[in-house]
């Protein structure tokens, strides 16, 4: 971070504004908007359920613009009066409350990539011990592809990762006729081919970190359901609509184990699916496509371009 060695006196005080003061201001404003309101309209818009994966990467780039945001607010003030780069700081010269807003950017980066680390490697265990498990008390089904499990309910999910495991109850495969069954192992498939795992895990982080803030888990909530439609969608392709709806109102609104993907969800998310299967909503344009593309880079590279200068 290298703020610019001009400063302008603010009018009728004669103290000083820094670049870097400017650029705390604008940064902070932005994480304010970005962990707030943002979220909230975004989960709220019609338009990603016509371009799920562009609504994800869009998701992606506010979480992540969000988080560089609120560090470079706090890094900004840590070195607005220095003139020097971050790596030729005087501290000793530097006011306590600068030096200590620095601190608590760079303790907010570590925590959060901590959390982070934390929330993956969590999972990573829990789906370590599911895989073991699942290996020894279910039946391998390679006409299908995956393991079946004496269960009375009707469950279909995968447990993702390099090792992936696509599982099946016995009850799923009484209750689906069989393009609804192809139907459900084309979707379990696009999850695991698609690691929609990689893309769903930094939101449950950020809502297990700030469980208090309603945003993370509506953030948390669009997330995870524009990844179920991403899968339907690809199931859909290798079946037919017809049959991946079916499927969703069979098995319903089932508990997944922790860690998992599945075709069942929520009964308001699993309806929302349905519907959009059954009437599609027509595909969002090209160059709307675009620009949420270009929207999402721009909010990655403004917090990013505020830090570097």
């Amino acid at each position: 971070m290298t703020p610019r060695s001009c400063a302008r006196p603010c009018a009728g005080t004669g103290s000083v504004v820094y670049p870097a003061d400017l650029d705390a201001v604008g940064l902070a404003i932005l994480a304010a908007l970005l962990a707030g309101p943002a979220p909230t309209l975004l989960a709220a818009a019609g338009w990603p359920a016509r371009a799920p994966r562009a609504a994800l990467v869009l998701w992606q780039a506010v979480g992540l613009a969000g988080g560089l945001a609120a560090i470079g607010a706090l890094l900004s003030v840590g070195v607005g009066p220095s003139h020097e780069h971050l790596v030729r700081m005087d501290f000793r010269h530097s006011p306590v409350w600068r030096n200590v807003s620095f601190g608590l950017g760079c303790a907010l980066a570590a925590w959060l990539l901590a959390v982070l680390a934390a929330s993956f490697a969590g999972v990573l265990v829990e789906r370590h011990r599911h895989r073991r498990i699942v290996d020894l008390v279910a039946r391998p089904a390679p006409d299908l592809g995956s393991l079946v499990l004496e269960h009375a309910v009707a469950i279909a999910y995968c447990v993702p990762g390099v090792r992936p495991r696509v599982v099946l109850t016995e009850a799923t495969l009484e209750v689906l006729a069989d393009d609804e069954l192809a139907a459900v192992l084309a979707h379990e498939r696009a999850h695991v081919r698609g690691r929609h795992d990689l893309v769903v895990q930094p939101f449950l982080a950020w809502q297990a970190t700030f469980p208090f803030l309603r945003p993370a888990a509506v953030a948390t909530r669009a997330v995870a359901l524009l990844v179920e439609m991403l899968a339907d969608d690809a199931a859909s392709r290798r079946t037919s609509r017809a049959a991946v709806a079916a499927a969703l109102a069979r098995l319903g609104a089932a508990r997944l184990p922790e860690g998992a993907l599945g075709a069942a969800a929520s009964e308001s998310a699993l309806v929302c699916r349905i519907r959009r299967l059954l009437d599609p909503p027509p595909a969002l344009s090209r160059a709307a496509v675009m620009l949420v593309y270009v929207v999402g880079l721009a909010l990655i590279a403004a917090p990013t371009a505020a830090v570097l200068r």
